[in-house]
């Protein structure tokens, strides 16, 4: 045991000498010490990431800790200056040229910001997402519609790909979390169907295996790209749109901004993938396993129907934000007391919805992390770092060779989330400094987000599901993922920049 644990933090020790390395090099023009010390904890973060043997909600405690005891943020002061809390309680000489003191606490007042994540809205709606997922999944609700869209649908090659098409596009905007609502309910179905069609995971790769695994894996990443909700990073992504380039890009404005050409990639992709592996599949094998699983489930559920009414509910509301006037994060809180009332889910449920309160926990500190790197002036140092060999080009030149620059970073990442939280916000700056259109680059990156995950069988962990079944090898993957990463800048850069350009984002 002990080894084991000694073996574990050994895992910790790059994140923790990159951590110190960065924090103790002498600080660049335009930085501070603080910033250094920020920075450094933040590069340590993502390091760990990639490396710690550590759950992702622990590195991040950690490093909330360091960075309050270190002072290492921007505190307010009683006459409610923003001061780098080091500053605290020290002397500073007024515009007057009189001899004044910063009145804050630089401990005290770091914890407080290093608490503040957890007030915001964004981490809020995220965790109340989690919990309507958890009734979708503990009413059979999701299984129920994946089944009967497999029934309706799966009458074909094509059908049967379209059916998991759609279920995860019903399910991506109530279950903010793509491994769980790709491994934990799709998957299940996708392995039954493939069992079916008599194909035995023990004989290697196959086709009719490698085909519906890649469409289920796909599928999960772009149904994710299509609503705020679909991946828990995504809120990142708004969150640093609002914060560099001072737009709205809630749940209504990122799905009409992804809309036409994700669905259109959604639309494609089935047959894209059908024409590289050929499957050939046993239609009337899986009708007699659906009817099978249809009759273990048995009828409607009265939990399920009031589930479906409370979606309709708060689809609704988020879709008529501007005009009800009730923010989605109050939305889908309104959706947890809702159902608790009506018996969908108990408090327990709550309770014990660790996924829910894990997510939260690192979202609401990542969140922390990029307000500060902003506050900081990190985010725009390195934004104007990476925006110096763009000088010349024109402003949708710049959009279009940062978001490819990014789409192609995730070969770097095992996380889709931790990718984001590297790159989300110094990409965004640098396109702030080289004059991009806002919006467009900002639902480039929102897409590429998710979708960049294509590239690899190890992206996060819904495609790595799917990845270690067998049906296909890891090079092929590699090829199939390239081959499909082209397809989807294709659309991007075509359906995407008519459909952004009709919307006058650029």
């Amino acid at each position: 045991m002990q080894v084991a644990r000694e073996s574990r933090f050994a895992t910790a020790l790059p994140a923790i000498v990159l951590a110190l390395l960065v924090a103790n090099t002498p600080a660049p023009e335009g930085l501070s010490g603080t910033s250094m010390r920020l920075l450094g904890v933040f590069t340590g973060v993502v390091m760990g990431l990639l490396t710690a043997d550590y759950d992702t909600s622990v590195i991040l405690g950690v490093a909330l800790l360091a960075l309050t005891l270190t002072k290492s943020f921007m505190c307010r002061t009683a006459d409610g200056q923003l001061v780098e809390c080091d500053k605290c309680q020290t002397q500073f000489v007024d515009r007057h040229g009189h001899s004044q003191e910063y009145q804050c606490d630089g401990i005290g007042g770091s914890f407080e910001v290093a608490i503040s994540g957890f007030s915001n809205k964004i981490a809020w709606l995220v965790f109340s997402a989690f919990h309507i997922g958890k009734a979708v999944e503990k009413t059979n609700l999701g299984r129920r519609i994946s089944l009967a869209l497999v029934t309706t649908m799966g009458k074909s090659t094509a059908g049967i790909a379209y059916a998991i098409c759609v279920a995860e596009l019903a399910l991506a905007p109530f279950i903010p979390s793509n491994t769980a609502r790709g491994g934990g309910i799709i998957y299940p179905i996708v392995e039954s169907v493939i069992a079916s069609l008599g194909v035995d995971r023990t004989m290697g790769e196959n086709p009719v295996g490698a085909y519906l695994s890649m469409v289920a894996s796909n599928a999960n990443l772009i149904s994710s790209s299509l609503f705020v909700t679909g991946m828990a990073g995504n809120p990142i992504v708004a969150s640093k749109a609002a914060s560099i380039f001072g737009i709205e890009f809630g749940f209504a404005e990122w799905f009409l901004g992804a809309s036409v050409p994700m669905l259109f990639l959604l639309f494609i992709m089935p047959h894209v993938l059908h024409l590289l592996l050929r499957p050939k599949l046993d239609v009337a094998g899986l009708a007699r396993e659906i009817r099978r699983q249809h009759l273990v489930m048995g009828s409607v559920s009265f939990n399920e129907l009031k589930l479906c009414a409370t979606l309709l509910l708060c689809l609704a509301l988020w879709v008529g934000t501007s005009y009800f006037g009730i923010d989605a994060t109050v939305v889908a809180y309104m959706a947890i007391m809702i159902l608790i009332l009506l018996d969908v889910l108990s408090w327990s449920d709550v309770a014990k919805n660790s996924t829910a309160w894990d997510t939260f926990f690192w979202l609401a500190s990542f969140i922390v992390l990029a307000e500060q790197l902003s506050a900081l002036g990190v985010t725009d140092w390195i934004g104007n770092s990476l925006s110096g060999s763009l000088h010349d080009a024109s402003p949708l030149t710049s959009t279009v060779t940062l978001s490819l620059v990014y789409f192609f970073s995730m070969y770097m990442f095992s996380s889709i989330s931790s990718h984001v939280v590297a790159f989300v916000g110094p990409f965004f700056a640098a396109g702030h400094v080289l004059n991009c259109s806002p919006h467009l680059l900002a639902i480039i990156i929102a897409v590429f987000s998710s979708t960049a995950g294509i590239l690899t069988p190890f992206s996060t962990g819904s495609v790595a599901i799917y990845a270690s079944q067998g049906f296909i090898s890891q090079p092929k993957w590699f090829l199939l993922g390239l081959i499909m990463s082209l397809v989807v800048l294709g659309t991007t850069f075509s359906v995407g920049l008519v459909w952004w350009k009709l919307l006058g984002w650029y």
